[in-house]
């Protein structure tokens, strides 16, 4: 059968008809295959579709207000209704047999990284309810009654040949009440359960790939159904006489008489492939002044601009569609372009471009040298430096006939960054790792090919830049390293760490900072008249001087005649109303002549660029265009125009070819693994091959979920960690944020009344940490009902129905208590997250402290970043002195700070500090008293899973509860796709002297290894953190008389 085909996912049946998921839309299909019928047309995506037993209805994955939420339509079509109001990831799992509800996985309503549970909602409408089953994602049921839960069954196809301790597991019991048993144990990843014909079918890749398999509800029997090599198969779901699923993105049916692909064709026109206009500000990659600083080259959306700034033509540059173009740069002369342009083909090339415009773009390097990080011209020829991410920087000369690229020199550290040609055009400078922790200056004589050290440096010095008149090669150092202690904490850091200086070129140059007088027939040193740079190389590391600035966060210098601008991101206190925004950079102003400094002299400013006496700067998605001497004191004012030096980007207009860009994409995400996988032999596999494998999909594409599915299974064929896909545009659509109210509920089955169970505790002070019926003089207690939101009384979905929107806004609730109602107003805040995570923190901590009668401590890490350390401190500072400690780790989402929280952990008490006042303290301060014990599980990941690892190697005590997730080569987001998309790449492998590298794609064993049935992973019922309790009270064995009482009481003299 002819027709459109399309990229086809999370399949369903319901007796002739088969129902899929295919441009954000729903659909239905004879089973016997022929024309699709398009179901929805909503704003968002709709996904994951289930059919109710009757077949009356689907109940689906939609984001029609903006967060994913689960909803309900009749089979044949019509209007979707809103069921859930919870704002989690979420995923439609079934409709239950006996009570005819809507079934589904979701994270909500507990911490961060906890994984998801299962739920139940009426498709009528009223409160979703929790299954008593702990976390699981998936909930079949057998025609007789029995029952398979799966815990961690995510797509295989996502992390092929996954081998980890959170592989998909099967539990099987009579009914839902329990008990369960593990239904199998295969050598490899199960996923999507599912009955039919008396046998529990279910996906396997233990044979390699991912194949359907099935077997009796006593797990004997295995059976293999399906035969594919060269696609997993993926959604496997069932009416409990025939299944379906995908495999290459095309549907298959599995009957008595096998599998066979279903032919669809969708028809018509794929709404989201037509052409479309981008802002370049919003996507806006680069820009760069022309020589004479008159025009600007940009590239947004990978487009390639030029025009003057304020006014007149904007020319376009190169292919129309289905090429990037990055790094835009003018050559000298400003008559000629060049860039990094990337299509389809397997390498990305640098290219020429003619200044008028036009699609020409003869190729000037082809490819092999790996990924270009960096790109820049010389000010007075043709010659063009670039740098790549093998860490070699090269240099090619566009005027030849055959230009050939020239390798000037490589690190065996890190990338070689931040080139700069001096103004004659001889040298360029740049900032070369000389070992994993230092970095110097280097100068390479591009008319030689000599490279020579500037720098020696204290630590790192980077950003070298010349001054205009050749006599000064100016650099960010960290060298004065000036300690600040830790306002917690024992420690001590260095928060400012860099200082901007030079370096005089020419021997016998003082410092432009220095007042000296003049010699008696000796003129001051002045620039060469015919414009050549002359470095004096011998000695030249030790003429440096320090600018007349404090030390700082100094990001960047740009050159002026005579001046110079430093960029920095001052230190400054983090905003409550918005934590994790970056501090704004602004620019200081310094004066060589008088040594002059002019503080914020523009400001905010995310990057800068000067041409002559031309400053360019940019403001997150604005450019602006100012005269040296307006840079010291710019002009008020928004508007665009040569009054204020903004530049109106809204004058260049950016079309693209969404198909086309998306194939792009898909070839960069590909070259990208190509280029940064940590084994060269990219793990044993033919990664051209899987290419030409995958690539006709990316044909079939027609929106960008669809895109995102396909670069995860594209880089799910490494079989390794860290291999991500993140962000990037997806169909513009509404974004009513959800608003909560920090409570628990308690609510009879039809919603009649939505009562307080639990008021969450929290961070009372943090309205981001704390609940908003805690807020002070909130009059709300648990066992009030909530009565009205905004006047609007609350119906069986329950207030979250009324919170729609909400978020982050004050709305006023009704409450009733005791028969009478009062009104209170309070903001709803935009998560429960951090509230219910430092509640699920303490009632931990209260049990261990109860349970070991006050002996044990414990804390929580819950991931390895800045904010994860945050809460090791919290709590370890207030548990280190009890007697023994637990440290959990379960959860742990990873990041690089595990050695910080090993340094203090493994901290040795080796002596005593007493005061006549203060009593007495151990020496180290701030160290652990006792024995210890960590806490891991399968979500316990990447550098989480490093710590519990090290943590055993080093002797701080045992591992208790389950293997490890197993993903430990790490990765470096850098990189984004030409739509925001990014994909991280698996760069950096760790091995351990004691395990190798076995920990990948395995874990880390426990100790003492504790794997709850579904049924014992409840509120209350944590069978790990009971054993690790134990386990420490038995060998604490009596209490410890380490460390001397402290005195009960001293006697202070009397006053005269």
């Amino acid at each position: 059968m002819t027709g459109r085909a399309g990229y086809l996912r999370t399949p369903a049946i319901s007796g002739d008809t088969l129902y899929f998921a295919c441009e954000d839309d729903l659909w239905s299909v004879p089973a016997a295959g022929g024309r699709a019928h398009r179901l929805t047309a909503g704003p968002g995506e709709a996904r994951r579709p289930r059919i109710s037993p009757d077949g009356t209805e689907i109940a689906f994955v939609g984001t029609y207000d903006g967060p994913a939420e689960v909803y309900v339509m009749p089979a044949e079509g019509g209007a979707p209704r809103r069921l859930t109001h919870q704002a989690g990831r979420c995923v439609t799992v079934g409709w239950h047999p006996r009570t005819g509800e809507v079934l589904y996985a979701t994270d909500a309503e507990q911490p961060s990284g906890f994984g998801a549970r299962l739920f139940s909602v009426a498709s009528s409408g009223g409160p979703a309810r929790p299954l008593r089953l702990g976390p699981a994602d998936t909930i079949a049921f057998g025609g007789g009654g029995g029952v398979v839960v799966g815990r961690n069954t995510a797509d295989p196809a996502r992390w092929k040949r996954y081998r980890g301790g959170g592989t998909g597991e099967l539990w099987y019991a009579a009914d839902e009440a329990g008990p369960f048993t593990p239904l199998v144990a295969l050598p490899g990843n199960v996923a999507d359960p599912c009955w039919a014909g008396g046998r529990v079918h279910f996906i396997s890749d233990h044979e390699g790939i991912g194949n359907v398999y099935s077997c009796r509800p006593d797990g004997t029997d295995l059976r293999c159904h399906t035969d594919h090599h060269d696609h997993y198969a993926r959604g496997l779901t069932t009416d409990g006489t025939r299944l379906v699923y995908t495999a290459g993105a095309r549907l298959h049916l599995l009957d008595a008489r096998g599998a066979r692909p279903v032919a669809v064709d969708l028809g018509g026109a794929a709404p989201q492939r037509g052409r479309r206009f981008a802002p370049a500000g919003e996507y806006l990659d680069g820009a760069r002044l022309s020589p004479d600083g008159t025009r600007l080259a940009v590239t947004a959306r990978g487009k390639a601009f030029t025009f003057a700034h304020w006014s007149g033509p904007v020319r376009g540059h190169g292919s129309a569609d289905g090429v990037r173009y990055r790094l835009l740069r003018w050559l000298a002369g400003g008559r000629q372009l060049v860039a990094v342009a990337a299509d389809e083909s397997p390498d990305e090339r640098i290219v020429l471009m003619d200044a008028e415009g036009g699609e020409d773009a003869p190729v000037l390097v082809a490819g092999g040298v790996g990924h270009i990080t960096e790109l820049t011209a010389s000010p007075t020829s043709g010659l063009v430096a670039f740098a790549t991410s093998r860490q070699r920087v090269w240099i090619v000369d566009t005027t030849d006939v055959l230009p050939r690229p020239r390798l000037l020199d490589a690190s065996r550290h890190e990338r070689i960054e931040d080139l700069a040609w001096s103004p004659d055009g001889r040298w360029l400078a740049y900032t070369f790792p000389e070992s994993p922790r230092t970095s110097s200056i280097k100068l390479a004589d591009t008319a030689s090919g000599r490279t020579h050290r500037v720098t020696e440096p204290v630590v790192r010095d980077a950003r070298p830049a010349f001054d205009p008149s050749g006599r000064y090669l100016y650099f960010l150092g960290q060298r004065d390293l000036t300690p600040e202690l830790d306002q917690v904490q024992f420690d001590v850091g260095f928060p400012f760490g860099s200082r901007p200086y030079l370096v005089t070129l020419r021997d016998g140059d003082p410092s432009p900072f220095e007042t000296r007088a003049a010699v008696p027939g000796q003129s001051p040193a002045a620039a060469r008249g015919d414009g050549r740079v002359e470095v004096d190389l011998d000695g030249i590391s030790r003429r440096v001087a320090a600018f007349p600035v404090p030390e700082g966060r100094y990001s960047d210098i740009a050159a002026l005649p005579g001046k110079v601008l430093l960029l920095s991101v001052p230190l400054a206190a983090p905003d409550p109303a918005h934590p994790d925004a970056g501090g704004e950079g602004t620019v200081s102003l310094v004066d060589l002549g008088t040594g002059r400094v002019t503080a914020d002299c523009l400001g905010p400013v995310d990057e800068l660029e000067v041409r002559g006496d031309v400053v360019l700067h940019r403001t997150d998605s604005r450019l602006r265009v100012l005269r040296a001497g307006a840079a010291g004191d710019p002009p008020d004012g928004e508007e665009a125009g040569p009054a204020t030096g903004w530049v109106d980007l809204g004058r260049v207009k950016v079309p693209f070819d969404p198909s086309a860009e998306w194939r792009q994409m898909f070839r960069e995400a590909w070259r990208l693994q190509r280029e940064g996988y940590w084994d060269a032999r990219m793990s044993g596999l033919d990664w051209d091959a899987v290419y030409d494998r995958y690539a006709p999909l990316a044909e079939l594409v027609s929106c960008r979920a669809e895109l995102s599915d396909l670069i995860w299974e594209l880089h799910g064929e490494l079989g390794t960690s860290h291999a991500f896909e993140r962000g990037g545009e997806y169909r513009a659509g509404p974004d009513e944020a959800q608003g909560f109210l920090g409570v628990d509920w308690d609510t009879p089955p039809d919603g009649s009344q939505w009562r307080i169970a639990r008021i969450l505790r929290g961070d009372a002070w943090n309205p981001k940490a704390g609940s908003p019926c805690a807020r002070l003089g909130a009059d709300i207690r648990a066992g009030d009902a909530v009565v009205a939101v905004n006047g609007r009384r609350v119906g069986p979905p329950g207030p979250g129905e009324l919170l729609v929107g909400q978020a982050d806004r004050e709305v006023e609730l009704t409450v009733r208590r005791a028969g009478r109602e009062h009104r209170v107003v309070v903001r709803a805040c935009a998560s429960e997250a951090r509230a219910r995570y430092l509640d699920w923190t303490e009632g931990n901590r209260a049990y261990v402290r109860t349970v070991s009668g006050e002996r044990l401590g414990y804390l929580h890490v819950p991931d390895m970043t800045r904010a994860g350390y945050a809460d090791f401190v919290r709590g370890y500072l207030t548990e280190l002195d009890r007697d023994g400690l637990i440290v959990d780790v379960r959860f742990n989402t990873g990041g690089h700070v595990s050695p910080l929280l090993l340094d203090r952990l493994a901290r040795r008490r080796t002596g005593t500090e007493h005061g006549r006042w203060s009593g007495t303290a151990p020496y180290p301060t701030e160290s652990p008293r006792g024995p210890m014990a960590t806490l891991l599980n399968e979500h316990t990941g990447s550098d989480g899973e490093i710590f519990a690892h090290v943590f055993r190697a080093l002797g701080l005590g045992p591992l208790i509860g389950r293997r490890s997730w197993g993903g430990v080569i790490a990765t470096w987001p850098r990189h984004r796709l030409v739509d925001g998309t990014v994909t991280t790449q698996p760069e950096f492998r760790y091995r351990f002297g004691d395990a190798g590298g076995s920990l990948e794609n395995h874990g880390v064993e426990p100790d003492l290894a504790v794997v709850p049935a579904p049924d014992r992973l409840l509120p209350g019922e944590d069978d790990q953190l009971a054993a690790a309790v134990a386990h420490l009270l038995a060998e604490l064995g009596s209490p410890s008389d380490e460390l001397p009482a402290p005195r009960a009481a001293l006697l202070l003299p009397q006053a005269p």
